[in-house]
């Protein structure tokens, strides 16, 4: 993939304490997940044949024995006028005493992306800097993987990395025949690289939650499950049922524990989001108080989330209005959230951050920007001092000429004043 490090997707809050950051039992970010289709055996036939009613020798509407092939006697069958027979003997039980089964989902067919792929392969929008497709196909691009990836990958494998790279390309070559993409652009290749390992083990998060529901690990392994192959059962309750697993497991959930900011944008992602504030003309500040604030609650979810958004607002007030443009509050969003290396913190890991090379040629750029504009500056208030100096020296003599003048009027007598001086 040209080199390109992919971010671990269980990436646990506390670094110190990582034990199994590609751990695919740990629950994935969004919750929904789309089961694959599965075929139903059809209902087994009854083995024996229907007892054989004996008509009444009079007409009456009641039939006193019913005689099987087997020559045993069943109670009195009472048919009422309507021709419909009823067994005596057999147990009356209301509505309110049978069981009504569970209503839940349904496994998805993906109705919707066959009916669209008929037309040709579906368009994805992925922008730059982004991996994940920020359109509406977005669930339907997320619903194909799913079931590429339960109907053709090998899922006796404990991590997406230990996967062989020819069944990764097999898997690609699926989801490329199916989707618009242009694979000379890195971002659109991670798109589908991150979309594969993410509902890989969002699947392998389904299986150890059927293996959890067991009341015992004999009991998994007997039981089985109709989601994927028994050998491939078999390999994953071996895992799952060992002492190294559940060390590891107890950890990692020792670590989601420690989280102490959450999310509220529940199934649509952060990109989809991000493309529906620029529609909006809105700045990362906005988008984080939009991915973070409960509507139910009508406050943040948590008190680290109110603090971080709180002193993102106090740094923006502190700038003039004009100052306040989305690459500056672009700005104070990364500074308060901080950064972490191959992760861009709060825009999830579907948006690819600037490395610390881009990031520091960057702050490069700024610098010498403003020193050229502070020397810009100098030089303007250097020629400024020179005219105010040259303005003084203008004021100055035309001071000393006004002043010569002044004496030199004073202390010569006039005409007549001489004319009296000379007259007795």
């Amino acid at each position: 993939m040209g080199g390109v490090r992919i971010a671990e997707y269980h990436s646990p809050s506390n670094e110190d304490h990582e034990v199994g950051s590609d751990d695919s039992t740990q629950p994935p970010s969004h919750p929904w997940e789309p089961p694959c289709p599965i075929s139903m055996p059809p209902p087994e036939p009854s083995r024996g044949p229907s007892p054989i009613r004996e008509p009444p020798p009079n007409g009456d509407n009641i039939v006193p024995v019913v005689t099987p092939p087997n020559g045993d006697n069943i109670g009195p069958v009472v048919t009422p006028p309507n021709g419909d027979n009823i067994d005596a003997t057999a147990p009356t039980m209301t509505a309110s005493n049978i069981e009504q089964p569970k209503r839940k989902r349904g496994p998805a067919k993906c109705i919707a992306f066959e009916m669209l792929r008929k037309q040709g392969k579906v368009i994805l929008k992925i922008n730059d800097g982004e991996t994940a497709p920020c359109c509406t196909n977005s669930s339907m691009f997320t619903a194909r993987v799913t079931q590429i990836i339960k109907q053709h990958c090998d899922m006796s494998y404990a991590r997406w990395n230990d996967v062989p790279q020819v069944q990764k390309d097999e898997l690609i070559d699926r989801v490329r025949a199916d989707f618009v993409l242009d694979w000379d652009r890195e971002n659109h290749k991670l798109t589908v690289v991150k979309q594969l390992r993410k509902r890989f083990n969002a699947f392998h998060h389904q299986l150890h939650k059927k293996y959890e529901s067991y009341g015992s690990h004999e009991e998994a392994l007997a039981s089985g499950c109709s989601l994927v192959d028994v050998n491939v059962w078999i390999t994953l309750c071996q895992r799952w049922g060992s002492d190294e697993f559940k060390k590891m497991s107890r950890q990692n959930r020792e670590n989601r524990k420690a989280q102490i900011i959450n999310h509220t944008a529940g199934r649509k992602s952060f990109v989809r989001i991000l493309e529906e504030k620029r529609a909006a003309s809105a700045d990362l500040v906005e988008f984080y108080k939009e991915t973070h604030w409960s509507k139910k609650t009508g406050k943040f979810v948590t008190a680290a989330t109110k603090a971080s958004y709180k002193e993102m607002v106090e740094k923006l007030n502190g700038l003039e209005p004009e100052q306040r443009t989305n690459d500056v509050a672009a700005c104070v969003f990364r500074e308060v959230l901080g950064s972490r290396p191959g992760y861009a913190r709060g825009l999830g890991e579907m948006i690819i951050p600037e490395s610390t090379r881009q990031r520091d040629s960057q702050r490069e750029k700024e610098y010498l920007a403003l020193i050229e504009k502070h020397k810009q500056d100098a030089d303007n208030y250097k020629k400024d001092a020179e005219n105010y100096r040259k303005d003084a020296d203008k004021y100055k003599t035309q001071l000393d000429a006004i002043r010569k003048e002044f004496f030199q009027n004073f202390h010569t007598p006039t005409e007549s004043q001489q004319s009296r001086r000379e007259t007795p």
